[in-house]
C-alpha cells in the first residue's frame, strides 16, 4: 500500500543514508526497485572494488538501536521494504556497508578502501581477538609488531606527539596489558621507540601499514562469535568461533589457540534449530564421506554464522575449480 501511495504521489525514490565503517556516509538515491545488491555494487565501486567475485565479499547490514546483533540483509531484498517496515515500527536504524568475507588480498591503492577495512579490523585488534598467546605469553616477534602497531594507531588518529603512558594503554590489545612477561613501562618504552619510524607518515599511510602487519597474523580477516559447544565437558564448553578463509576454528577463550579446526572442504552442511524457549543452536556436520560428526553450538548468531560458512564454501569451491582448470 505504501508503495502504491508513494508512486501515485510521484515519490518512488528516497535519499537513503548508507554508512561505511569509520563514520563516512554516502547518500544514494534509492528507488522502490533497488535491491541490496545494487547498493553493494555502487559502494564497492566507490572503494575501488570492481570485480564481480571480489564484490561478493561485501555485504549490507542493518543495525537497529537497542538490539545486540547486526542483521545481515540478503542480496535480493528491496531496500525500501526494509526501511519502510522499520519506520513503521518506529525503530532507529542504520544501514552499514562492510566486508563480511576475507578471501581476496588487501588492496591498499584506494584511500576509502583502507578506511573501511581499517575501521573494521581495529576494534577486534584492540579487543585482543587477533592475538594468539600460547600459555598466556606473547611471542617475541609479535611483541615488536604490537609496539609498532600501537605507534601506527597513534599516527592513524592524526596525532603528532610521542604517545604518553596514558595513551599507550588504549593503543595496545587488551590481553597485552595483562601479559605476565611484559610490564606496562616496558610497553611504553617500546611504543615510544617505534614512534620515530612512523611520525612522518600520513594517517592513511599509517592505517595501510597497520593492515599490512596484521594481514600476516593467522586470525586476520576472521569473523568472531561467542559460542557454547555441546560436546566433551572436559574441554570447557565456551569458545570463540573464528571463521576465515582457512575454515572454521574453535578458539580457547583466553589464549585464542585453535582447539578444533575444520577446513571448508570438510564442512558438509549447517542446520539452524530453535528450542521452544527460544534458544538458538547451529548443527555443523563435518567430516568426509566415510566419517562424519555433528558439532552442535549454542549461539544467538546462528543465522549469520550459517550465512558466512555458505559464502566461504562457495568461494572455496570456485577457487579450487579455477586452480584445476
Amino acid at each position: 500500500i505504501e508503495e502504491i501511495t508513494a508512486i501515485t504521489a510521484g515519490r518512488n525514490s528516497k535519499r537513503q543514508i548508507y554508512r561505511l565503517p569509520g563514520g563516512t556516509e554516502r547518500v544514494i538515491n534509492t528507488k522502490s526497485t533497488t535491491v541490496v545488491d545494487d547498493i553493494v555494487e555502487e559502494l564497492c565501486t566507490v572503494i575501488g572494488v570492481t570485480s564481480l567475485h571480489e564484490r561478493e565479499e561485501f555485504s549490507l547490514y542493518c543495525i537497529i538501536e537497542g538490539q545486540t546483533f547486526t542483521r545481515p540483509l540478503y542480496k535480493e531484498q528491496y531496500i525500501l521494504d526494509v526501511t519502510t517496515d522499520l519506520q513503521k515500527q518506529g525503530a532507529v536504524y542504520y544501514l552499514i556497508f562492510c566486508r563480511s568475507v576475507w578471501h581476496y588480498p588487501l588492496r591498499l591503492d584506494n584511500k576509502l578502501y583502507i578506511e573501511v577495512v581499517f575501521n573494521q579490523i581495529a576494534p577486534d585488534y584492540l579487543e585482543g581477538l587477533l592475538l594468539v598467546m600460547p600459555s598466556e605469553q606473547i611471542d617475541n616477534e609479535v611483541v615488536y609488531q604490537v609496539a609498532k602497531v600501537a605507534a601506527l594507531l597513534h599516527k592513524a588518529a592524526d596525532m603528532d606527539h610521542v604517545p604518553t603512558l596514558k595513551e599507550t594503554k588504549f593503543l595496545l590489545p587488551k590481553p597485552a596489558l595483562s601479559a605476565r612477561d611484559i610490564k606496562p613501562p616496558q610497553w611504553v618504552n617500546m611504543v615510544q621507540g617505534s614512534w620515530a619510524e612512523v611520525q612522518d607518515m600520513s594517517a592513511s599511510q599509517a592505517k595501510a601499514q597497520v593492515l599490512q602487519i596484521l594481514a600476516q597474523w593467522q586470525l586476520f580477516g576472521s569473523s568472531f562469535f561467542a559460542v557454547r559447544r555441546d560436546s566433551d565437558p572436559s574441554e570447557g564448553s565456551e569458545h570463540i568461533l573464528a571463521l576465515n578463509k582457512h575454515g572454521v576454528h574453535f578458539l580457547d577463550l583466553i589464549t585464542h589457540e585453535t582447539i578444533l579446526h575444520y577446513p571448508f572442504t570438510e564442512v558438509i552442511s549447517t542446520r539452524q534449530m530453535e528450542t521452544e524457549d527460544g534458544v538458538l543452536y547451529l548443527d555443523m556436520k563435518c567430516g568426509n564421506l566415510m566419517q562424519q560428526r555433528i558439532s552442535r553450538i549454542q549461539t544467538d548468531q546462528a543465522v549469520e554464522i550459517a550465512r558466512l560458512i555458505k559464502q566461504y564454501i562457495t568461494i572455496d569451491q570456485r577457487t579450487r575449480a579455477m586452480t584445476m582448470e
